[in-house]
């Protein structure tokens, strides 16, 4: 489930970064004093309690995505660590994703240490350096933006409080405590939407004050209309339906000191960790020899034929071909009963015994509504991050895997049909202009000029 699992990741670690905090003391109600006050408030707190809400909807004319998340986030200063526990939901192409998540994420020694837990297992997550969980230089970014915000007339309830409510437009540049990178690369898709996109524009953003303390109830930040015109210019038809953020603060200084909790640290010995900063490699096991090339494998990318381990399938397939090449549906995502609608398909998740996952299109044919383990298999898609555990050889048409060089693919390949280059993706698809199902895409990494993603289809 490493593809899934990957946003979640990196949401969880994301979370911990924007809890936000402040304070205040008592003065005339204006944007400029309720600013000023909370950010010389906010070196006071020592603790936090919040909830963090985000919703994302999006797509094009063929395809929406959804994701939402839900977490109740607490925060201490000293020591410096977090806890987060809530669920995060994905939707995307007929699929339909929900788990719980829990993360920690504490300073051990000189190192900041993030412990997931999703679906009972625990992974951990060494970095260099750790955001500072109750951000103190957002207030200060805020005070100085006084001027973009309004005062409404009338008071607001927060946890049945009153608030005050600030209201207005600040450039996306001061937003980044709240909207980070890889919030937006998990909310887009991996769309290359950079934060320096927003940088300069005015993001709509209100902020809630508790009228007896003077420290932020709430913070909502709307994406939708910015990223409607940044993703509209780059994709045609492109639109988005719903995009915020929304932390509510309930209790300060009431947090109780946070530990991980003990099986996450006994998992983590036990050999579940997973350090993402590592080549992924087990200390003395000799890497295995690469599967050769079949000589059933096509050359030219509209050959539609996928070479998994020793065997070659040729889309349209059946599942009982990926299971003869040693992979399995993974039910606990997808259960073998999951309906698919007459003339659609769901995108699903098939793993080797090593934990190596694909992407795999389930398109239903048939005329009527079927399960999905009736389904054919109408393309697959495979990434670097899927195949780490290593054992499990892809090879695309001409013998493309992953890691291949970008030279080496438009050598096969020929001139791409559409390419698309992004800062941190490039984007080359081939396709049969006769039909929309009928593609082949390869990705490469402009850092390396090397393949890190590839998909191909053919669903009739």
């Amino acid at each position: 489930m490493k593809k899934k699992l990957q946003n979640v990741r990196l949401l969880g670690l994301v979370l911990a970064a924007v809890v936000l905090m402040a304070g205040g003391c008592g003065k005339k109600a204006t944007p400029e004093n309720l600013l000023s006050d909370m950010s010389k408030n906010c070196a006071e707190i020592k603790s936090a309690s919040s909830n963090m809400k985000l919703a994302a909807e999006m797509g094009d004319n063929t395809d929406t995505m959804a994701l939402n998340l839900d977490v109740d986030i607490v925060s201490t200063k000293k020591p410096e660590a977090s806890h987060m526990e809530g669920k995060i939901s994905f939707k995307f192409s007929g699929t339909d994703m929900g788990t719980d998540i829990e993360v920690y994420q504490v300073k051990e020694k000189d190192e900041v240490v993030s412990y997931l837990n999703v679906q009972n297992e625990w992974t951990k997550q060494i970095t260099e350096a750790g955001e500072n969980l109750l951000d103190e230089e957002l207030y200060e970014e805020l005070k100085e933006a006084y001027e973009s915000f309004e005062l409404k007339k009338d008071l607001v309830e927060v946890n049945d409080k009153k608030c005050f409510e600030l209201s207005g437009k600040v450039d996306g540049g001061i937003l980044s405590g709240i909207i980070d990178q890889d919030v937006l690369d998990s909310a887009t898709s991996g769309m290359d939407l950079d934060a320096d996109a927003i940088k300069d524009a005015k993001v709509p953003c209100v902020i809630d004050i508790y009228k007896e303390s003077v420290l932020p109830a709430k913070i909502r930040v709307d994406m939708k209309d910015i990223l409607t015109k940044i993703m509209g210019d780059k994709y045609e038809g492109f639109e988005v339906k719903d995009y915020y953020i929304e932390i509510v603060y309930n209790e300060y200084d009431k947090a109780e000191k946070i530990k991980v909790p003990k099986e996450a640290k006994e998992a983590e010995e036990a050999g579940n960790s997973s350090d993402w900063d590592d080549d992924g490699d087990d200390a003395g096991q000799a890497a295995a020899e690469p599967v050769k090339q079949s000589k059933e494998l096509g050359e030219n990318w509209d050959s539609y034929t996928v070479q998994i381990g020793e065997k070659v399938v040729t889309f349209p397939c059946s599942i009982s071909d990926l299971e003869a090449a040693g992979l399995a549906l993974d039910t606990e995502d997808t259960p073998e009963d999951t309906a698919v609608e007459a003339d659609d398909y769901i995108l699903v998740y098939f793993e080797d015994k090593k934990g190596n996952e694909i992407m795999v299109d389930l398109i239903n044919t048939s005329g009527e509504p079927i399960k999905a383990a009736d389904c054919l298999v109408g393309g697959i898609s495979v990434d670097d991050f899927g195949l780490e555990e290593g054992g499990l050889d892809i090879l695309f048409p001409g013998g493309i895997t992953i890691g291949a060089a970008k030279e080496d693919v438009l050598a096969k390949y020929g001139e791409a049909a559409d390419t698309y280059e992004g800062e941190s993706m490039h984007m080359f698809t081939w396709a049969d202009e006769s039909s929309y199902d009928r593609l082949c895409e390869i990705d490469i990494d402009p850092e390396t000029n090397k393949v890190c993603e590839m998909s191909i289809r053919k669903y009739d």
